[in-house]
């Protein structure tokens, strides 16, 4: 008598079997894009909006710190790379995310009564308080190197960078404020991080 039949096993395209398939359609995801995922999900947009803010700049001035600090021309490139990478990496996350906020104009105040003769969207004062911060950064490493030559210009700079370098907290506080009270409170939902964040290659095309 001929034996019983086996539950048959699904196959490719091709007419090859993949028994993995039978548990689970859906591609697996690598542990780092997986770890990053989470760690998203425990940030509110304030927190989010704070890393891509101070993240990038920071990384990305490793290679004018060496530059500053009489490097190597080798270690010069690599810090410069290493950095340049990191902090693009943060910068392209960074923005996808805050991308799901509303993006509409607004005027960016300085005080109550005191605002900026433009409107800029969330993703143009994200670029410029980037760049506030990579600025105070810049005083900051730049003061350090004329300490021991001219200590009123070193003082000026410290001062002009941390200046700087906390603008941004002023800044987004104010536009939080009024724009946008819920961004202390919220947090990118599933379907935001999963578009944001499909894994580590889509920043490496």
């Amino acid at each position: 008598m001929p034996s019983a039949s086996r539950k048959s096993t699904p196959q490719k395209p091709d007419g090859t079997s993949d028994g993995s398939m039978a548990f689970n359609d859906t591609p697996r995801i690598d542990a780092v894009t997986q770890g990053c995922r989470d760690f998203i999900r425990s940030l509110t947009y304030e927190a989010i909006l704070a890393c891509t803010v101070y993240g990038p700049p920071m990384l990305f001035m490793i290679g004018p710190a060496s530059i500053l600090t009489n490097h190597s021309l080798v270690l010069i490139a690599l810090n410069s790379l290493v950095g340049f990478g990191m902090s693009w990496t943060i910068h392209c996350m960074g923005h996808r995310l805050l991308g799901s906020l509303p993006r509409a104009p607004q005027r960016i105040h300085l005080s109550r009564r005191l605002r900026l003769p433009v409107k800029l969207s969330l993703g143009q004062l994200v670029w410029m308080m980037e760049i506030l911060v990579a600025a105070g950064v810049l005083c900051g490493i730049a003061g350090k190197r004329f300490f021991g030559e001219d200590v009123a210009t070193s003082v000026l700079l410290f001062s002009l960078g941390l200046v700087l370098y906390f603008l941004p907290v002023y800044l987004s506080k104010l536009w939080s404020g009024r724009y946008y009270p819920a961004l202390t409170l919220l947090s990118p939902t599933e379907d935001v991080i999963n578009k944001s964040f499909p894994g580590l290659r889509s920043f490496f095309p």
